[in-house]
């Protein structure tokens, strides 16, 4: 493990608790529902088209509808770094009943959004390194895992108001009974419960929020320094980072086991996730290494390692795509800034095409993302503050949308439909 991962996985201690009442505290309310468009005012009448892109520096999020690919809004007060979003699983047809989005941030809030008119309705902070949020199948309940303090809390969607508290406190691998960071936080597809990664102790939690007391029903045990995951395509497998170990364990969500391991070329990093169903093929990134690993998802074999020009850290397909994109934040050359974005032919499992971003924007590019329709690859270009639009296809560059503050992620409308 090189020195600069190593020290990003020390585990540094919980600073201070906050139990819920001081959680409550900081809820904020900015509009009601009854003041809120009943339409949308950005033109995007199919919100599963509408992109919502990260802001590190500034605390906000820019709005994007990815048919005309313009940016229509920004909703500032999200907090500085807003790191996951995710989207009211029922996202209107017609009428305004799930027409929001959460965010949380690494400054620790979880805001709720409108995205007809683009505000912030509220917001809450349930700790001070806020890493990942999820939300129930449901749509009734957000759990929001934090680093510090090590817990993770369940909110109501619609109020934001804080329902519950787990403490994340586990035996590591070593036997030692220790605090743990919570590092990944997902809705179990057809189960009714969360999944919870405590990232130092090697364990996943399973939370059932069927009952009103949202009590840990089960756990596995799988290996050290975990990190994020990726679900499969049927939603039976969770393969799972491990960083320490440059691995994916393989988790069989039903018999809540560990029933694999994909050895990787690097501290994999799989997450948004680059699953081809048709071909039965997954491809993970890696962190600080020139290649990314593709395994047989049927068997959990790995296939090959593929090189790529330079280190990244995301990758990502679509089902109605011949390829998958991947982005490099640092490449070989001394170039320490420039980015490119690649593509992998899954077939041959060669890179087939090779984008350098700086002939658009300076600086470094990453987190690409396919739009709804799996035509056009977004690329972040965080330097410049400007989005790249390419055809998935060709690599054709399309549009450069100006007007954002150190982009970072992506997230798509259209994940509100995820498993």
């Amino acid at each position: 493990m090189s020195d600069q991962l190593a020290a990003s996985t020390v585990r540094p201690p919980s600073f201070r608790e906050m139990g819920l009442e001081e959680i409550a505290d900081s809820r904020e309310t900015r509009y009601e529902e009854r003041t809120l468009s009943d339409a949308p005012r950005h033109g995007v009448t199919d919100l599963r088209d509408l992109l919502v892109v990260a802001e590190r520096r500034p605390g906000s999020v820019s709005l994007v509808d990815t048919t005309r690919h313009e940016r229509v809004g920004r909703v500032d007060g999200v907090g500085r770094a807003p790191h996951s979003v995710v989207f009211h699983r029922q996202l209107p047809a017609n009428g305004r009943e799930g027409a929001y989005a959460y965010v949380q941030s690494r400054q620790g809030w979880v805001s709720k959004l409108d995205l007809f008119g683009g505000e912030l309705v509220g917001r809450i902070r349930a700790g001070t390194s806020g890493r990942a949020i999820a939300i129930s199948a449901d749509s009734a309940y957000l759990i929001a895992g934090y680093y510090n303090p090590n817990h993770a809390v369940i909110l109501d969607a619609d109020t934001l108001e804080p329902l519950h508290r787990i403490p994340a406190h586990a035996v590591d691998p070593d036997g030692q009974s220790i605090a743990s960071r919570i590092c990944t936080v997902r809705d179990v597809p057809g189960q009714r419960c969360f999944l919870l990664v405590l990232k130092d102790a090697g364990t996943v939690w399973f939370v059932d929020y069927d009952d009103p007391g949202f009590p840990i029903v089960d756990e596995i045990d799988v290996g050290r320094v975990l990190h994020d995951g990726v679900f499969s395509p049927d939603g039976r497998s969770f393969y799972l980072a491990s960083q320490a170990e440059d691995c994916l364990y393989v988790l069989d969500v039903r018999q809540r086991e560990v029933v694999g391991r994909v050895p990787t070329a690097g501290p994999p990093h799989p997450s948004p996730g680059a699953l081809d169903e048709r071909r039965g093929l997954g491809i993970t990134g890696t962190v600080m290494t020139d290649a990314v690993t593709a395994w047989d998802l049927e068997s959990g074999a790995p296939i090959a390692d593929v090189p790529i020009p330079g280190h990244g850290m995301f990758c990502t397909a679509h089902p109605d795509s011949e390829y998958v994109w991947g982005d490099v934040i640092f490449d070989d050359t001394d170039r320490d800034n420039d980015g490119f974005i690649y593509q992998i032919d899954p077939d041959e499992l060669v890179v087939s095409t090779v984008i350098d971003t700086t002939e658009w924007a300076d600086g470094r590019s990453l987190h690409p993302g396919f739009t709804r329709d799996g035509n056009h690859i977004y690329v972040s270009c965080w330097d410049a503050g400007t989005l790249l639009v390419f055809d998935s296809s060709t690599g054709a560059f399309t549009a450069a949308i100006d007007g954002m503050e150190t982009p970072t992620g992506t997230f798509l409308g259209d994940r509100a439909t995820d498993p």
